[in-house]
């Protein structure tokens, strides 16, 4: 089988990381925008659609564990944003939000969150997004 794998990253205070996947087959494309600053938190939760947030650590392995889930669901539930926030370079987005393990998800719709989940409970994690689509 045939795979050409890309990665792209965009450096500014509004970071999207792009993952293109080649296969013999299909291309798919793995929307996940990396979101740095209190001020750019708010505006991507602001959305009336449902927004994934992915708080995590890059030394964090239960964070490294699910990050493939969280590309995969962004892959396959269009109707939902989803967004990464390191703890570690943006600690007011986590002192805002109460942060204190990770991977922490919340969801919000027009800024309000709607639920938490906390640690890599991927049953959780997928459930919580189908219901609240």
């Amino acid at each position: 089988m045939l795979k050409h794998i890309t990665t792209r990253v965009i450096q500014s205070p509004l970071t999207t990381a792009l993952r293109t996947t080649r296969n013999f087959h299909s291309t798919t494309f793995t929307m996940v925008k990396q979101v740095q600053g209190l001020e750019n938190f708010k505006k991507e939760i602001a959305s009336p659609s449902l927004t994934v947030v992915d708080f995590y650590a890059t030394w964090c392995g239960p964070c490294k564990m699910v990050a493939p889930v969280i590309e995969k669901l962004s892959e396959t539930v269009k109707e939902a944003n989803f967004i990464k926030v390191d703890v570690d370079e943006s600690p007011d987005v986590a002192s805002e939000y109460g942060i204190s393990a990770m991977p922490t998800f919340m969801f919000f719709k027009n800024g309000e969150k709607i639920e938490t989940v906390i640690g890599a409970n991927v049953g959780k994690l997928q459930a919580s997004v189908k219901a609240l689509v």
